[in-house]
């Protein structure tokens, strides 16, 4: 891992905040994959096959039922690490998990996870507090599924999938089509159609074919109010 690499993972809350030698310990052993848009990483079912973080591109966490309908849960940028369900409960995979653009992922194989967790127990709650990160965010999306309107659901996601794109200008580029964006806030394509429309008209957004660019951070922020 490089240099730059590097310090796309030190930008991540979890990781940053971690001991010097836990950062260590748990980069030692990491290897940089890629992966071509639309290529899964694994399954939901598949065996635990490690840690991982995003260093460039975005991936796309999901579920399918028997007829292949595709649910989308969230999306993964840059700095973020995840795979840690199964490594507390030994269990498969929860969900499928696919590039949504080509992607460079550092990963950290479960077997080095478990030799390295038997020589530092400790480290059990360095982890542990990844997990809890993620519960968090869990909650906090259930409370904006049950108390926001419709727009507050769609502007708040927005905000939520373009933070690490924002630039300098107050712009960022969302990778996502309507039909996602709709999987991802339970409404139906048809109403995030409207209220994409709405935030068009006003110049807060700019459609494209399967990206979102926010031009007004400020005012998509004071929608979510």
């Amino acid at each position: 891992m490089n240099e730059q690499d590097r310090a796309i993972i030190n930008q991540g809350n979890w990781f940053s905040s971690r001991a010097d030698e836990f950062q260590q310990s748990l980069l030692q052993h990491a290897k940089v994959i890629k992966l071509d848009a639309g290529e899964a990483l694994f399954l939901r079912g598949d065996e635990n096959s490690g840690l991982y973080a995003v260093l460039n591109g975005l991936m796309r966490v999901s579920g399918a039922n028997s007829d292949g309908k595709e649910a989308v849960l969230s999306f993964i940028d840059s700095a973020i690490w995840f795979g840690e369900v199964a490594l507390f409960d030994g269990g498969l995979r929860t969900h499928d998990v696919h590039a949504q653009i080509p992607s460079r992922l550092l990963h950290v194989p479960h077997r080095t996870l478990l030799q390295l967790l038997a020589l530092k127990p400790v480290y059990w709650h360095d982890f542990g507090v990844l997990l809890s990160h993620k519960m968090r965010l869990l909650f906090t999306s259930l409370e904006d599924h049950a108390l926001l309107t419709a727009q507050q659901k769609v502007c708040k996601r927005l905000l939520m999938l373009s933070v690490a794109s924002l630039a300098s200008n107050n712009s960022a580029v969302v990778m996502i089509s309507q039909q996602q964006l709709a999987d991802m806030t339970y409404l139906t394509r048809q109403t995030i159609n409207q209220i994409l429309q709405v935030l068009s008209e006003k110049n807060i957004v700019s459609l494209h074919y399967q990206r979102i660019e926010i031009i007004d951070n400020a005012k998509l922020t004071a929608l979510t109010q």
